[in-house]
């Protein structure tokens, strides 16, 4: 049996307004119109859904029953209209983001706090992962941002990188660490150093291999290898080993009583931080409001780093 759920809306009205006249008024539609549907309605059902009561109509058990359908439609109706408003306003929905694992901790994790608290209706799922991994479920559609080193990308992954903050690369050591005392630090200084590098085949395992090439260190010896920036950071407090990391994470992290970066600038240290996105992903409102969040967070840690 089919049943047209205008028909249930208007019973539901119907009942709710005591009569036909009112109900009509406030569904906008003349009475003969709505009295016609309720009786295609009766002859669906197949049993009348109104008595005669003297000069009223009023509602049989089977027409409140169903009466009671119409009403979990108008509320389904409303939350649907609120659910709407909220959607284009950017109070509800889905946040789909994607970031590198020192991001994810030291700069999202208290961002998406703050945004959460005033976003009540919305969800954010957040993967954390190496920037290769994240690319491709940006290019698959398992995240719509990827927040992290805007790399140059291929052309063939259609993405397109929004500029969110100039960060840099440095080398870093515990307090106190030989290296501080040094006026001047050359190749051979970094090739007397143990290490703590970052996974074979990391964007950010690329970079530093290129960019102490290119100040001249041919070799490195590396003592610990690691997905974790939380636990380098832990283990240059507490030795003689170095890495490097990326500045803004590192100013963020909380660690910086403990460690700093030695005076080594080079250009091929420079790692932008990115807002990466498929090129014919439109915004939503919320992602919209989670990125001014987002870059106003940012920018002002960006430029104390």
């Amino acid at each position: 049996m089919q049943i047209d759920p205008r028909h249930l809306i208007q019973l539901a009205t119907i009942v709710q307004c005591g009569s036909f006249g009112a109900a009509a008024a406030k569904l906008n539609v003349a009475q003969p119109a709505l009295s016609k549907s309720m009786k295609k309605l009766e002859e669906r059902l197949g049993a009348p859904i109104f008595e005669r009561i003297g000069r009223q109509s009023v509602a049989t058990d089977l027409g409140t029953t169903f009466a009671r359908f119409g009403l979990m439609m108008l509320a389904a109706e409303d939350q649907a209209r609120a659910y709407a408003q909220h959607l284009s306003t950017g109070q509800a929905g889905s946040l789909l983001i994607g970031t590198a694992p020192s991001l994810a901790d030291n700069l999202l994790a208290p961002i998406l706090s703050d945004f959460l608290a005033s976003h009540v209706g919305c969800r954010v799922e957040l993967r954390v992962g190496l920037l290769a991994e994240l690319e491709t479920q940006l290019s698959t559609g398992q995240v719509n941002l990827v927040i992290g080193p805007a790399r140059p990308l291929s052309a063939d992954l259609q993405l397109e990188t929004e500029t969110l903050a100039d960060d840099m690369l440095g080398i870093v050591c515990r307090k106190g660490h030989a290296l501080t005392r040094q006026a001047e630090i050359l190749p051979r200084d970094l090739e007397a150093q143990r290490w703590v590098a970052h996974s074979r085949g990391s964007y950010l395992r690329m970079q530093t291999e290129d960019g102490l090439a290119k100040f001249g260190v041919s070799s490195f010896d590396i003592a610990l290898d690691t997905d974790s920036t939380e636990t380098a950071y832990k283990a240059v407090a507490k030795s003689d080993l170095i890495p490097v990391m990326p500045r803004l994470p590192t100013v963020l992290s909380g660690h910086n009583d403990a460690i700093e970066f030695l005076p080594l600038d080079s250009t091929a240290f420079q790692r932008p931080i990115g807002i990466v996105q498929r090129a014919s992903h439109p915004r939503s409102s919320l992602e919209l409001a989670f990125l001014r969040q987002l870059r106003r967070a940012v920018q002002p840690a960006g430029g104390a780093g």
